[in-house]
């Protein structure tokens, strides 16, 4: 290939990338942007609107309660201000909403670009809460030797092993209490466990700060109930240590009655 035909084809490809900035930019921007010249304005126009009705679509229906608490109008102003302004780190499309969900916790205390409105400053720990379901029913579960497993042994000298698809929560909002009606205007701490549990069904178990931190202990399997109990006793700088494990030992049963500890390891 001569010299010549080198820089027609820098050239072709400089319009090509040219052109598909302008395409892009206005897909986010049909009002302010100006579509590429030689693309059909109608064509444009409904380009436009399935991309960003297929956005919406994705996004609402990850985060219901969020979007009634928003309001149609605010909720779709605000998914417009993340398809203008944050820059996706995916290609793929059933991880938008995943997207969305760092969008609004980049923007904790943000103010909408478009509705120049303050966020309610519960919105991006209400978004997890909800997308935490999403993310716990699509989870792979790693193939475990049942045999280590013993499911009805003693929980309080064995290492009991909460189930695996299972998550630890804490927030500054009562997020599972929020809805329509309901929208908290101070802080109030919230502990909560997520798993999914043997039938693929997602639960949400609410605790306190106390079942929380011991639920933490235990996490690892490094420890025997009774050995997360005695530590437990020693954060809290509770006076009576049987007092304490009479309590967690109920604690612990209720949560394998829930199934959300599968039983104890063997060794």
């Amino acid at each position: 290939m001569s010299e010549n035909n080198d820089d027609h084809a820098i050239m072709d490809l400089l319009d090509f990338q040219r052109y598909q900035l302008a395409f892009t930019k206005h897909l986010r921007q049909p009002k302010s942007a100006p579509k590429p010249a030689k693309a059909s304005a109608k064509g444009m126009a409904i380009y436009t609107e399935i991309v960003f009705n297929n956005i919406v679509s994705s996004v609402s229906a990850c985060f219901p309660v969020a979007q009634l608490v928003m309001g149609k109008r605010a909720w779709t102003t605000l998914i417009r201000d993340f398809f203008i302004n944050y820059q996706s780190q995916t290609p793929i499309y059933k991880e938008v909403p995943q997207e969305f969900l760092k969008f609004l916790e980049s923007q904790h205390k943000h103010t909408s670009l478009l509705t120049n409105k303050n966020l309610p400053p519960f919105l991006s720990q209400l978004a997890h809460y909800e997308w935490i379901e999403l993310a716990l029913s699509t989870s792979i579960i790693k193939e475990i030797e049942t045999t280590s497993i013993n499911l009805k042994d003693d929980l309080l000298t064995k290492k009991p092993v909460l189930v695996e698809v299972s998550a630890l929560l804490k927030y500054d909002y009562p997020v599972h209490k929020i809805s329509k009606k309901f929208k908290p205007t101070q802080p109030e701490a919230t502990f909560l466990l997520v798993f999914r549990d043997i039938t693929n069904r997602v639960q949400f178990i609410e605790l306190n700060a106390v079942t929380f931190r011991l639920l933490q202990l235990l996490g690892p399997n490094k420890l025997t109930g009774k050995q997360a109990l005695t530590q437990l006793t020693n954060e809290i700088k509770h006076p009576d240590l049987d007092a304490v494990i009479e309590f967690g030992t109920d604690i612990l049963l209720g949560l394998k009655e829930q199934g959300a500890i599968v039983g104890v390891l063997n060794s």
